[in-house]
Parts: C-alpha cells; structure tokens; sequence
C-alpha cells in the first residue's frame, strides 16, 4: 500500500516537473521568437538603409553619366561646328577666287578692247569709233547695271523666302516644344501622383504589420502572466498535495497499526475514536485535489493549445511580412525606375527650355538685325563683300572726276584761245600754256595721291590704272607727235567720255 502510495505521489510530481519542462521550454522559445523579432526589425532597418544608400548611388552615378555625355556632346557639337565653318570658308576662298578670275577676265577683256579702239583712234577713224565707243560703254554700264540690280533681287527674293523659311520652322519648333514641355510636365505629375501612391501604400502595410506586431506582443505578454499565475497555483497546489500524501500515509499507517492486535495501545483508544472522522475529510480533500489538478490539467492544455495557436499565427505573419516584403520589393525598383525616368524627363525638360531660350534670343537678335539694317546691306554675296570699299572708292572716283572736269574746262580754255590766234598752227611742248598746264597737272596729281593716301589701301586693288596715270601717258605720247589740236581734241573727248562712264556706274 506504501508503495501504491508513493507511485500516485510520484505521477503528479512528474506531471509537475514535465509541466515546468513544458513551461521552460515555451519561455525559451518565446524568447528566441523575441530575438528572431528584434534581427527581424534590425534586418528590415538595415535594408532599408541600404536601399536609400544605394538610390544615392545610382543617383550619382547617373548624374556622373550624364555630364559625362554632355560634355562628350559639348565636345561634337564644337568640332561639327568647327569642321563646319572650315567647309565654308572653304567654300567661300574658293567662290572668292572664282569671282576674282572671272574679273581679272572681264577687266582683260575690257583692256584688250580700249587697246583696239586706242589703236583704231590712232589709225584715224574719227568720230564714229567714238560714238560708238561712248554708246558701247553706256550699253555696256546699262548691261551691268541691269545685271547687278537683277543679281541683288535675286538675292532679296531668295533672303526673303529663307527668312520666311526660318520663322515658319523657329515657329514649328515653338509649338513643338511648347506641346513637349507640356507632355513632360504630365507625365512628371503622373509619376510624382503613382510614387506617393505607392509611398503611401507601402507606409500602410507598414503600419498595419508594426500593429499586428505590437497586438501579438501584448497577446503573449498576457499569456506569460497567465502561465506564470498557473505555474504558481500548480505549485501551490504541490504543496498541498504533498502534505495530504503525508497524512494520507500517516492515517493509514495509524489504520495498519490499530488492525494489528501486537500494537495496539490500551492508552490511545479515545484517540482512535477521534481520529475517525478523519479520513473521510482527508479523502474529501484528496477528490477536491483531483479535481482541482484535472482542472489545471485542462488548462495547461488550452494553455499549450493556445500557444501553439500564437506560435501558428506568429510564422504565419511572418510569412506575410516576407510576401509583403518581396511585394515590395518590385515597387520599389519601379519607383527607383519612376524617380531615374523623372530625372532624366526633367533635365530633358530642362535642356529644351534652354534651347528654346538661345532659339528665342537669336530669333529676337535676327529680328534686330533684320530692323536695324536695310535689306541691301545684308546682302552676303561674294559681289558685296567689299560694299563699304565701293563707297571709298567712288568717294575717290568723284573727286577724280571733279578734278579731270577741271582739267578739261582749262583745255577748252586754252584750245579756244589758240583758235582765236590765226598765226598758230601748232603746239609745241616747250609752250608756256602746256608747260603751266603740265605743271597744274602734277600738281594736281601730287593732291591726288594725297587724298589717296588718306583712304585704305584696298579702295585702289581695282584702280590700279587710274584715270590720272593713263591720262599722263596720253599726253606724253600726243606731244611727242606735235599735232597742232589733236592733243586738246582728244584729251577732252577721252575725259569727257571717261566721266560720263563713271557718272553711269
């Protein structure tokens, strides 16, 4: 019977020590469950300062890359450009040269033609060769005439239609710019809308996991206070259980030893008769013991059932936190792609506005220049390269013909008075009115090459054989022939017909 005893006191104490078991091994793995949480969190705050770091990254290393590519195309755009202006000047030198021999050849035939009709003159064809010398010329003056002035509509016309060309494009260029700028602009805002979206989504979720999080936390905190008030009744009602085991077998060791007739006592017998009601109490209270053992039995059950529940629900929310996370995952490599696709679309927008800005400054400097200045002198032709020379040497021209009028006035003056003296039938060199007449002439020609000397020098690349230096070895050649009136005669008439040519052009 003791030991029958003994094995029914040692099952609860083994139910005991398998429930402290039970109950160490829940705190441990509650514990393992709060420090797998913490790596968790730290994980998760550790990703996401890598994620920010390494959007830091790729943003520099895009921002690298594109200055890179525009220096690079910095670079292109000069040498283009300079390759550019080397073509047209090129081009230009070799138009200039063109035009150079074309004149070299118009002037040697003009030259070839003075010496044929200087040499018919000296034959002695008379007034015809110089009418029609004089009529030659004009229609020659006209012809030019004509041809520039056809030469320079032309070119209005074509500046014109290449203006109107320009401003229609520059125009078009606007408005598409303006219609990208624009296109740019709503993208940019839709981007901007779908990455708070997608911010405020994934904050969301966030909050919601940290929630559930928290709710668990609090949910196994309880159940830790539950287990630790369990675990203190149970030992408790250990105690209690071991001090009715020892009264148990103390009542019926007493039983045994009253059965006996060896050990009976004759002293005690009123004791045994105290003694009686006893053991219904005990076994009373050893069935309110069983009950109250089988009662915390079954919560310790639920308790386990419970746990188990939690620790389900705990791998099942971290599985949810993995989803959510790998859910995340492709969001934000789309707002990284929505935030490197909005950077290259603003400093795209940027680059436009800018180039809508020179296009619009040179368009207004165009505008000015177009204002300012007439339209022929905006005439870029090889032949009006040098306009401004034109106007020096006509200046210069003017004041030759100014001069040879005088001239020609003196030598009418002098013819006249020769003709009124019958007795003369010649002229000689050694006359006092052609020694004067010679000496007004260099005198005159020495102010001449005075003023010309005032003017730059490439007014005079085209005169090289002016009108005084000819004029000079005409004089030279009819006095050495000693004609009476042919020197006078021809000299007026070849600086009459000089001048009316340079009043035509």
């Amino acid at each position: 019977m003791a030991k029958k005893g003994r094995a029914k006191g040692e099952k609860p104490e083994a139910l005991i020590s398998a429930l402290q078991a039970a109950n160490e091994d829940l705190r441990s793995k509650l514990t393992d469950i709060q420090i797998e949480l913490h790596q968790e969190k730290c994980k998760v705050g550790k990703q996401h300062r890598e994620k920010v770091q390494e959007g830091k990254r790729i943003r520099e290393q895009e921002q690298h890359r594109h200055t890179a590519a525009l220096t690079e195309q910095r670079a292109r755009w000069h040498e283009e450009k300079l390759k550019e202006l080397a073509a047209l000047r090129e081009s230009l030198t070799r138009q200039h040269e063109q035009e150079l021999a074309r004149t070299a050849k118009i002037k040697e035939g003009e030259i070839q033609r003075l010496r044929t009709a200087l040499s018919a003159l000296r034959d002695g064809s008379g007034e015809k060769v110089r009418t029609a010398l004089t009529l030659e010329a004009r229609e020659e003056a006209r012809r030019f005439f004509d041809q520039e002035r056809v030469k320079l509509l032309q070119e209005i016309a074509e500046l014109k239609s290449s203006k109107r060309q320009t401003d229609e494009a520059l125009n078009t260029m606007i408005l598409a710019d303006k219609m990208k700028a624009g296109d740019l602009r709503t993208e940019h805002q839709a981007h901007q809308e779908q990455v708070s979206k997608i911010k405020w989504d994934s904050e969301r979720d966030i909050r919601r996991l940290v929630d559930e999080i928290k709710a668990k936390d609090r949910t196994i905190f309880s159940l830790e206070k539950e287990l630790e008030t369990a675990t203190g009744f149970m030992q408790k009602l250990q105690l209690q259980k071991d001090a009715l085991d020892e009264q148990l077998f103390l009542v019926k060791e007493a039983e045994c030893n009253l059965g006996s007739p060896k050990r009976e006592i004759p002293g005690r017998a009123g004791d045994g008769a105290e003694h009686c009601g006893s053991p219904v109490k005990k076994l009373d209270d050893m069935r309110r013991n069983q009950k109250r053992m089988s009662e915390l039995k079954a919560t310790i059950r639920k308790l386990e059932d419970r746990n188990s529940i939690l620790v389900d629900e705990r791998n099942e929310l971290l599985k949810r936190a993995r989803e959510a996370e790998k859910q995340c995952k492709p969001l934000l490599d789309k707002n990284k792609l929505l935030s490197r696709k909005n950077d290259e679309l603003s400093q795209s927008l940027q680059r436009m506005e800018d180039k809508l800005k020179s296009i619009t400054k040179e368009n207004l400097e165009m505008k000015e220049k177009i204002t300012s200045n007439p339209p022929l002198k905006k005439l870029k032709s090889l032949n009006d390269l040098d306009q401004a020379n034109d106007d020096q040497e006509i200046e210069f021209l003017k004041l030759q013909v100014l001069e040879q009028q005088s001239m020609i006035d003196e030598l009418t003056r002098v013819s006249t008075s020769r003709k009124h003296q019958p007795g003369v039938t010649a002229v000689s060199t050694k006359h006092p009115s052609v020694i004067s007449f010679l000496c007004t002439f260099q005198d005159r020609e020495k102010l001449l090459r005075k003023k010309r000397a005032q003017f730059p020098s490439h007014v005079f690349k085209r005169t090289k054989s002016s009108l005084s230096g000819k004029l000079a070895q005409n004089i030279s050649k009819l006095l050495q022939m000693e004609k009476p009136f042919t020197l006078f005669s021809y000299i007026i008439n070849n600086l009459r017909l000089r001048a009316c040519r340079r009043n035509t052009q």
